[in-house]
């Protein structure tokens, strides 16, 4: 009989043994697993580890509606700038929309972008950012001062995104913003 407890005792242990390893393996799984996610949601967005701040910020957004009797127009300002050492040239581009009315409602400014870097359906594209107002962003807070016309009857906007685009196309900010 005593040759039995010891083989008891050890089977417990090793049972014990496998089941704590098993947990360390699963959550070190779980860990690596999570990481992973991480880094490519990181990915995703464009940020890393390393990022301290965004490559652009923007500061002091101002949306409001103005009426006069024969014309409507939403004026928007805000300012803008960049972290980086080195300057950055490029355009920017804003674009009021209503999705919540049929049909779609948007407008974009400069003017001149309609139908270059806006589709049909009232959705940015950068195929054309030339088409936008020039900027060079410096570490200096820069202004930018937008009129958008809104014709008189139609449904208001609700929502203003701003876009800074390189000069190759590249969205280097996107930034919606709710009236």
């Amino acid at each position: 009989m005593a040759a039995k407890k010891p083989a008891r005792w050890r089977r417990a242990a090793n049972s014990a043994a496998f089941s704590a390893l098993l947990v360390l393996v699963l959550g070190l799984a779980y860990l690596a697993l999570s990481r992973a996610l991480e880094r490519r949601q990181a990915t995703l967005t464009g940020s890393s580890d390393n990022d301290t701040a965004p490559a652009i910020e923007i500061d002091r957004f101002s949306g409001r509606r103005e009426r006069s009797e024969d014309s409507e127009r939403l004026s928007v300002s805000l300012r803008l700038r960049t972290t980086m050492s080195e300057p950055i040239d490029g355009f920017v581009f804003v674009v009021a929309r209503n999705d919540s009315v049929t049909p779609h409602v948007w407008a974009i400014w400069p003017a001149k972008a309609k139908g270059l870097a806006i589709t049909a359906g009232g959705h940015f594209h950068g195929a054309t950012p030339g088409a936008g107002e020039p900027i060079s962003l410096t570490a200096r807070w820069q202004s930018v001062n937008a009129v958008i016309p809104h014709r008189p009857g139609v449904a208001d906007y609700d929502t203003v995104v701003v876009y800074v685009v390189s000069a190759q196309g590249q969205i280097l900010l996107s930034r919606p913003f709710r009236l």
